[in-house]
Parts: C-alpha cells; structure tokens; sequence
C-alpha cells in the first residue's frame, strides 16, 4: 500500500472496497505529520542562526524518518489487519464447531484490529512530543509547517483513536479490553493535549 501511488490510494479509498479505511487514513495522516517534521528541521539543521538548536535537529532528523517509516508500514498493517476480520465473516458457520471456530478466529482478528491502530497512537504521539520540542528552536519560516504537522497528527490520533473503540466493542476479553482502552485513552489525552499546545503557540508565534 505504501507504494501506491496519492492519487491511486485516494482513489482506493473512496470506492465502495472497505480496505483500505479510516484506520490506513489515520496513519496517512500521522506519516504526514512525521514529514513535516522532518522538513522543518531540514530547514533548520546547518545554518549559522540557529546553531544553538543543532543537536536537536539532529536528534530529530534521526527520529522523524524511523516515524515516518513506521506510520507508512501501519497503512499497510491495518489493511491487513483489518482484511482478516473480513475473511472471518466468509467463513461457514453450519455446526456448532464451525461456529465456535469461526468466533475464536473472529476474537484474533479484532484484536489485531485493535492493536495496530493503537501503534499509530503511539508513533502519532512520539510524533508530537518532537514537534513540541522544536517550538521555539526551529525556523520560524516554517512555523506555519508545524501547525499543520501538529493538526494532522491529532487528526491522525483521535482517527486511530476511533478504530480502535469499535474494535474493542466486539472483543470478549474483559481484561484485555480494559489494558487497550486505559492505553488508548492515555495516549490520546496526551496527544490532543499536545496538538492543541502546539498549534496554540504557532498562532501566537505568527501574530
């Protein structure tokens, strides 16, 4: 999937296929983030004014492009994941073992389902941590950059966020479904609280 081309994912997810969904488009939108990041200290990192900041540059461009990768790679897991919940509903379902099959299958699947968004909540947050710290230290040419970087990754977070809800609604294991939606709920708290911080300081920053 990672391999398609804009236009020919665009065009994938807007025909009546389920896959790829919301849960691909999340990571699209968190592997955007990572890229912006990536750009702003590009155009930071070397130059005499902002010397000061040059490690830290450099920590981010080491970062960003691991971000980048991974949330590219999870467009592709989640497809996956979320085909073989698909394949679950093929299934025959006649007899009682056949049955008892085909709801054990189904209870893998979601939680894979369930799993691979949650990773692009994690990447989308570790994302954001970055883009705060380069607040203040990064060009200000490009402070409009972060603003979209921190937008798409909170659009990236409460997407994930939404699949990995619906997922869980339909997991049998009460414990399980409690770890996942405590981490969930945690990772998305401190991601839209730092979303919203940083786009808050780009405004100021612009007036």
């Amino acid at each position: 999937m990672e391999e398609k081309s804009i236009k020919k994912f665009l065009h994938s997810l807007a025909s009546k296929e389920p896959i790829p969904g919301g849960g691909a488009a999340a990571a699209l939108m968190g592997a955007v983030g990572a890229a912006l990041l990536s750009m702003v200290a590009n155009l930071t990192a070397g130059r005499e004014k902002y010397k000061a900041s040059e490690a830290l540059m450099e920590d981010i461009l080491k970062e960003a492009p691991r971000l980048l990768a991974d949330l590219t790679n999870l467009m592709a897991r989640d497809a996956a994941a979320f085909a073989k919940v698909a394949e679950v509903f093929k299934m025959p379902r006649d007899t009682q073992e056949e049955k008892l099959a085909r709801r054990e299958r189904m209870q893998e699947s979601l939680r894979l389902a369930t799993e691979v968004p949650l990773t692009i909540m994690e990447k989308a947050v570790e994302v954001l941590r970055l883009h705060e710290r380069s607040l203040g230290k990064s060009n200000p040419s490009a402070i409009s950059d972060t603003g979209v970087g921190a937008l798409c990754l909170k659009a990236a977070l409460q997407g994930a966020w939404l699949n990995v809800e619906i997922n869980l609604k339909g997991i049998s294991d009460d414990e399980f479904v409690q770890v996942q939606r405590e981490m969930g709920q945690k990772l998305l708290t401190e991601g839209v609280s730092i979303a919203d911080r940083v786009y808050e300081t780009v405004l100021r920053e612009m007036d």
